[in-house]
């Protein structure tokens, strides 16, 4: 399966065959690793995963998504988080640059302590590096698990509060999504693909000026 082939594949599954596959964490933590090839900003990697597999820990997460079948019937769901202080890594990737040869020696530091100050100084930036960044990790996840024939749903409904409650999240971590991942219900096919709004809505060359 290519690339082209597991976008077109992709679904967001509403239904899970309840007890049809218990995924091993091992071949979780691949997905997990393989997806977080993805790019984020100065190669900071500010995501975080919490995999649900334990039926009771399961029972626990349904209860903070507003009871939502899926969670329960799938065999794993991933809580997609991201991390406000994830800033905190810029020595560590700039040490690897170095490493590499791509940062001179002497620049490391003075470039670290940049990119620390650029998220230190502002909060939005903060804010920004924990929302975009995980969700680029969780679209590459999503696209994995249907090469491998494994079904998918990222969600966004659940309180965030029972959530860091339930599942002792601290303060400088954000809970971006829930992805559900399992075999597809057999007695709810697959829908169909949704409409998709036309090129000429959604496509500005050079400007948006003219939309306006």
């Amino acid at each position: 399966m290519d690339v082209r082939e597991a976008v077109q594949r992709r679904r967001s599954t509403r239904a899970f065959e309840p007890d049809t596959l218990r995924m091993k964490r091992e071949e979780i933590d691949d997905l997990i690793v393989q997806a977080c090839l993805a790019p984020s900003e100065y190669n900071l990697q500010p995501w975080r995963f919490i995999v649900v597999r334990d039926s009771e820990k399961k029972q626990v997460l349904f209860e903070c998504t507003y009871r939502q079948e899926k969670i329960r019937e799938a065999g794993a769901v991933i809580i997609v988080c991201g991390d406000r202080k994830g800033f905190e890594t810029a020595p560590r990737v700039l040490s690897d640059m170095v490493a590499q040869g791509t940062v001179p020696a002497d620049q490391a530091g003075p470039a670290a302590e940049s990119i620390m100050r650029q998220y230190q100084d502002s909060e939005q930036a903060r804010e920004f590096l924990a929302l975009r960044n995980p969700c680029l990790a969780a679209m590459q996840l999503m696209l994995l698990a249907t090469e491998r024939g494994i079904a998918t749903c990222p969600m966004g409904g659940f309180s965030e509060s029972e959530l860091r409650a339930a599942f002792h999240i601290p303060d400088h971590i954000v809970p971006v999504m829930l992805l559900a991942m399992g075999l597809p219900s057999t007695a709810a096919p697959q829908p169909p693909k949704g409409m998709r709004l036309p090129a000429s809505e959604i496509i500005f060359h050079e400007t948006m000026e003219s939309s306006l």
